[in-house]
């Protein structure tokens, strides 16, 4: 079958993020705060907002479960306000990004970072998620990271757009050599840009002038 350049067009699929944030929490008097904090017991950093909602992060010393007791476990967690508020509105489900880190001290940095990854999706029932076995409680207090009885967890984090975004492109020059459409004009401008790709408005109003161009 026979196709013009006329004849294309394009849709695109995007997973976008609606907000990123980056918060630190810093543990000092790391000792005494093991000793008060056993299993299964966290203290909380203050809140912080990303995409119009509140988080903390949850340090637990010596485990958020049974099974996670000598590790230390590391937890984001959703205030329930604001989880019932999503709900209400009809969008229950938060797809979160999110990554947990080891600061370096900054006259001493780590020979070697430390951190884990996840992706997971809040809701009102699940509404704090995250690392039961981030690290070994030995691990860490013989590491780098835990100096002068201080250290710090980031927590770079972003809430993606749920659902994806798609929307209507106009077919671009490496769309159209995707789809067999070649360009065949003998004006180097033109060629040029097929050669480089659609970035930029400029570039799409040169496109469209030369459209006439492509043929199989």
């Amino acid at each position: 079958m026979s196709t013009t350049a006329g004849e294309v067009t394009v849709s695109a699929a995007a997973a976008t993020a609606a907000a990123t944030k980056c918060h630190m929490f810093k543990i000092e008097g790391y000792k005494r705060i093991k000793t008060m904090y056993g299993n299964g017991r966290s203290i909380d950093s203050c809140g912080f907002e990303a995409a119009g909602r509140t988080w903390r992060i949850q340090f637990f010393p010596d485990g958020n479960r049974t099974d996670s007791a000598g590790f230390v476990s590391i937890v984001l967690k959703l205030e329930d306000d604001t989880a019932t508020a999503a709900a209400a509105a009809g969008n229950d489900d938060i797809l979160v990004e999110f990554r947990f880190s080891l600061v370096s001290h900054r006259d001493k940095p780590a020979s070697r970072p430390y951190g884990k990854t996840y992706t997971a999706t809040f809701n009102k029932a699940r509404k704090a998620l995250g690392c039961g076995h981030f690290i070994r409680r030995d691990d860490l207090e013989k590491s780098e990271f835990l100096r002068d009885d201080c250290l710090a967890v980031r927590c770079d984090m972003a809430v993606l757009n749920n659902p994806v975004c798609v929307k209507e492109h106009a077919a671009q020059a490496q769309d159209l050599e995707r789809l067999g459409v070649v360009c065949d004009c003998k004006d180097d401008t033109c060629k040029g840009y097929h050669n480089r790709g659609a970035v930029s408005s400029f570039r799409e109003a040169i496109v469209k002038l030369f459209l006439g161009c492509f043929h199989l």
